[in-house]
């Protein structure tokens, strides 16, 4: 059951920009204000049956009509809509509704549906702080954001000490999250492998998190060097997923979505960067390290496809300077 005048947050299909959505309305949850998260099932199932949310709404699984979304606003009446996505169309549906606080970023003639609004592309802070500025417009009173780790909801972490009691995974773990959604932001399997087996070497054991086929491959290849890690990938919803991270001593990723679950959830993270902006898009988080070969000039090139035979920001990283970052964070206090 939806309450009426919630505040709803809207996100898209990218769990990482979710999760930096999240971060923004923290001062909303300080207060305990009724959060409701709206957007693609999979990615609202991370926060169903959270404590830090009434609800969730998902929307169908394909493009929804304005029309359609409008109706559904004007039904349930929340009291506000954030949308940080860089979609007009969650803007429009609440300006059909007459939702009286429009929330989000006023590209392109969109501030014209909203009521805050801030030009996401003319700013250069990280992402998280641009929408938090329009948080803190709207809600003044609030005072500035801070930091709440976020926790899935209980019955993910009951599914979690199953999955572990069934794979003899009984003292601490560090989760290791080779996937990414492009090629060129995905760190080398003989990398993970090499942190994978001084983890195991220091007695910690190696959960491996991921979903969908590249994934997968990735997993294979890092199994073949680990046999003794768990891997599960494909085997866990996202919620589930959070869980698992939540429970981990530290984990190792890159610019992902599951290292933005790690760094909302107040784990050490170790996120490692080549193509693209640690300055715009870091986990957000009080326990996240980033790495990357500072001495390249092809630094931060935002594509998807490096054209270097040896994708040198990604393959060809210092061992010891990354296992150095990652077991600072797990052993400060």
């Amino acid at each position: 059951m939806i309450p009426a005048d919630a505040h709803w947050v809207r996100v898209n299909r990218f769990f990482g920009d979710a999760m930096m959505a999240y971060a923004a309305i923290e001062p909303l949850r300080r207060a305990g204000l009724p959060l409701v998260v709206w957007g693609p099932g999979h990615i609202v199932d991370l926060f169903a049956g959270s404590a830090q949310v009434v609800g969730t709404v998902a929307e169908p699984n394909r493009k929804y009509g304005v029309w359609e979304a409008a109706r559904m606003l004007r039904e349930l009446r929340p009291a506000s809509v954030i949308g940080f996505p860089k979609s007009a169309r969650p803007h429009a549906a609440s300006l059909l509704a007459r939702v009286p606080l429009r929330l989000g970023c006023g590209d392109g003639g969109v501030s014209l549906l909203l009521t805050h609004s801030v030009p996401f592309y003319k700013r250069q802070d990280h992402f998280v702080e641009r929408y938090a500025s329009v948080v803190t417009r709207a809600f003044p009173q609030l005072g500035p954001m801070g930091f709440t780790p976020f926790r899935p909801r209980e019955e993910a972490f009951d599914r979690c000490a199953v999955q572990a009691a069934e794979a003899g995974i009984t003292g601490d773990y560090v989760v290791l999250a080779p996937g990414a959604n492009s090629g060129s932001k995905r760190l080398s399997v003989p990398l993970f492998a090499a942190l994978g087996r001084r983890l195991e070497g220091r007695g910690l054991q190696v959960v491996i998190l991921g979903a969908g086929a590249e994934d997968q491959r990735l997993a294979g290849e890092l199994t073949a060097r680990l046999p003794h890690a768990l891997n599960l990938v494909d085997r866990c919803s996202l919620s589930l997923s959070a869980a698992w991270i939540c429970g981990a001593r530290g984990l190792v990723g890159m610019d992902s979505g599951l290292a933005h679950i790690a760094g909302g959830a107040g784990i050490p993270t170790l996120a490692v960067f080549g193509p693209t902006r640690p300055q715009h898009s870091r986990p957000w988080g009080p326990r996240v390290g980033v790495i990357r070969r500072e001495d390249l000039a092809c630094l931060e090139c935002m594509t998807f496809h490096c054209p270097l035979p040896d994708h040198p920001c990604m393959n060809d990283l210092s061992e010891d300077a990354l296992w150095q970052t990652l077991t600072t964070l797990m052993e400060a206090p």
